[in-house]
């Protein structure tokens, strides 16, 4: 099963003064730190004794970057050695460390990787730095509000599935969503209870689409998302799914429970739209089909 640099988001943790564990500071694991390239402060452990870095699905650990080979390098864990080796598997653009092209090489803490435009560190953590490693990745990776993974996020991994979803004539289908009303409710209850109710739309919404695929919130009480392996019909679905979710949803908070609901638009990767930019757009031209149908409704 691949190691894919993909972040689904969640509920972040957080440090608290007096808060000490005892924690065991004497054993390191070994972790690379994304430095550079569209993955950039990542940190991926290296839990198995042979792992593939590319770009596709093919490898076991999957970096978003196009420059990268399909299956580009391997690390290897020699126990008798107790030490890790990257070998370059004839990649197309090669493999440096700390700027030296290599075929293999034994790895040393503090190591800096070179695949296509991609940066990678080599370190060894302790239990301490690798909790500190959980919480900076959903510190920046998640948006505080809805815990969804953020935007940047978001559209780095769409640009990755297409592309996967291209060469492997695979359906992948985009939703662009809008809550209906949500001003009116800032307006009579304040921006708390607004914020209260993206919050909680946004956690509905990551409950139904992330097993399927991503979705992250685009901005204020908009969100979209993409579905991997769904065609226009099951993605029409799928955003029925939420529609209704959200429009039978109590949102509860200081006594007062409200109600509203959301407008969705689909799009499916096609001839017609063939990259992120493209399909972004049908997906957004689809919402305002939606609007303008009288909101509460999924549109493509």
């Amino acid at each position: 099963m691949a190691i894919s640099t993909d972040f689904d988001g969640g509920s972040t943790a957080r440090f608290h003064a007096g808060d000490v564990k005892n924690y065991r500071l004497d054993q390191k694991a070994p972790t690379l730190v994304v430095l550079l390239g569209s993955d950039t402060g990542l940190r991926i452990p290296l839990s198995k004794p042979e792992l593939t870095l590319g770009r596709t699905t093919e490898a076991d650990i999957i970096l978003h970057d196009e420059q990268i080979s399909r299956r580009h390098a391997v690390i290897r864990y020699d126990a008798i050695r107790q030490s890790y080796t990257l070998v370059d598997l004839n990649s197309t653009n090669g493999t440096r460390v700390n700027q030296e092209r290599i075929q293999e090489v034994l790895l040393r803490e503090g190591d800096k990787i070179f695949i296509g435009s991609t940066v990678l560190k080599f370190v060894f953590e302790d239990e301490l730095e690798l909790e500190h490693r959980d919480v900076l990745n959903r510190w920046v990776f998640t948006d505080d509000l809805t815990g969804l993974v953020v935007k940047r996020r978001f559209y780095s991994q769409l640009r990755f599935q297409i592309q996967r979803a291209l060469e492997q004539s695979e359906p992948l289908s985009l939703l662009m969503m809008d809550l209906d009303g949500l001003k009116k409710i800032n307006d009579a209850h304040g921006h708390d209870m607004g914020a209260f109710i993206i919050s909680q739309a946004g956690k509905r919404i990551g409950d139904i689409v992330n097993p399927l695929g991503q979705a992250c919130r685009y901005g204020g009480d908009e969100f979209v998302a993409y579905l991997l392996n769904h065609d226009l019909a099951r993605a029409i679905a799928v955003g029925e799914q939420i529609r209704t979710g959200i429009e039978c949803q109590d949102f509860e908070k200081d006594e007062k429970v409200l109600k509203l609901s959301i407008s969705i638009g689909v799009a499916a990767l096609a001839e017609a739209a063939r990259d992120v930019e493209t399909l972004n757009k049908a997906a957004d031209e689809a919402l305002y089909r939606a609007k303008g149908k009288g909101r509460n409704c999924v549109s493509s």
